[in-house]
């Protein structure tokens, strides 16, 4: 009998062809070569049979898709370009879920191997193209508390498609909103009261069949209390929710040329009190959990009276890791102090700072570049 290979649970991917013909552990034939698994539950039974591979075609098939070496920003740059595209375009040829659905497994693998870089990089970075930047980066945080809470892996492809496109049907609004000055116009507010409901349906149009992902979109700005809109139900889905949270969480503390970004602790703060509806949605809570009060890219002044930048989370909400920016007489480090707040009681945070109170730049390239690739 051939050389064969045993697969593990993460070598089988939903929603794309088997490069092999997988055996049982008696060699008996379970699925050929170019089946496609659906569902969570298909691979669950596989594992119970045992699943093996023909060693060869196995090192063979390895061997020609090694990927490229991962870069958190580059991928980062190519789904947001890719973004922009795809909701310029509205293809309605068939392509529009399938390509929507590529790229959120594209920011998933960001969320799932760069959680500290992709928080610092929406708490810091100035995007060029705030509506498509927005999108992502509500995507990035839903997916980081969605793993938290052990949602399957097609549920998180579905909240991640909606978060994507919850609001495709008013980027070029949002745009233009980014810079205007005076209030909104009535030809203006109710275009955003009907996003929701204009956004599903487009992509209804453009062929999007997942009733999760179209109904998160519908129902991202509803409320327990049927206080949203644009239909005012009390019982939105919880990929809604989530992602609702997560889009107001990222509006908050996201730069933006006509308005300062909120303080990350008074962000998760506003957050936890405005949303949680009295536990209805528990989503705020989580989120506070998953990214910490003081999320990588917050800068904070700590007790010693030196000032620093969040570079990642710690074991606590409480306790991020700091990288110093200056001493405590205001002088700047030469080089980042790395200091554990969580075991270094001179390093606790004394309080949380706008970025505008520091007077030197954060490298960002330098603090979490080198570790994210």
């Amino acid at each position: 009998m051939a050389e064969m290979h045993r697969l593990e649970p993460d070598q089988l991917k939903l929603d794309q062809p088997l490069p092999w013909d997988v055996y049982d552990g008696s060699g008996h034939l379970l699925l050929r070569k170019g089946f496609v698994i659906q569902s969570d539950d298909q691979i669950a039974t596989l594992i119970e049979r045992g699943m093996y591979v023909n060693a060869a075609e196995y090192r063979k098939h390895e061997a020609e898709n090694t990927p490229a070496r991962y870069d958190a920003m580059s991928l980062w740059e190519s789904v947001q370009a890719h973004l922009a595209f795809i909701a310029e375009a509205m293809p309605q040829d068939g392509s529009m879920q399938s390509e929507i659905t590529r790229l959120a497994r594209q920011a998933m693998l960001i969320s799932e191997r760069s959680p500290d870089l992709a928080l610092a990089a929406i708490m810091l970075l100035d995007q060029r193209n705030y509506p498509v930047a927005h999108s992502l980066h509500t995507a990035l945080i839903a997916d980081m508390v969605a793993r938290s809470a052990n949602w399957s892996a097609a549920e998180r492809t579905s909240l991640v498609c909606a978060a994507l496109t919850m609001n495709i049907a008013m980027l070029e609004l949002q745009l233009r909103l980014c810079n205007q000055q005076e209030k909104l116009s009535p030809q203006q507010r109710t275009a955003i009261n009907n996003h929701p409901a204009e956004s599903a349906r487009q992509l209804i149009v453009c062929g999007v069949e997942d009733d999760e992902w179209l109904r998160a979109v519908l129902e991202h700005h509803e409320t327990p209390e049927g206080l949203g809109y644009p239909r005012k139900v009390r019982t939105p889905s919880d990929l809604a929710m989530l992602v609702h949270t997560a889009d107001v969480f990222c509006a908050k503390v996201s730069p933006r040329s006509h308005r300062k970004p909120m303080i990350a602790s008074e962000a998760t703060k506003s957050v936890f009190t405005k949303l949680a509806h009295g536990g209805k949605n528990p989503f705020p809570a989580m989120l506070v959990k998953e990214i910490g009060i003081y999320p990588p890219g917050t800068i904070v002044r700590l007790v010693s009276g030196e000032t620093g930048v969040v570079l990642k989370r710690g074991p606590n909400a409480k306790s991020p890791v700091i990288a110093t920016l200056m001493n405590a007489s205001g002088m700047p480090s030469l080089k980042p102090v790395i200091r554990h707040t969580a075991t270094d009681a001179s390093a606790a945070v004394g309080m949380a700072l706008s970025l505008d109170r520091i007077m030197i730049g954060v490298n960002f390239h330098q603090l979490w570049g080198a570790a994210e690739h």
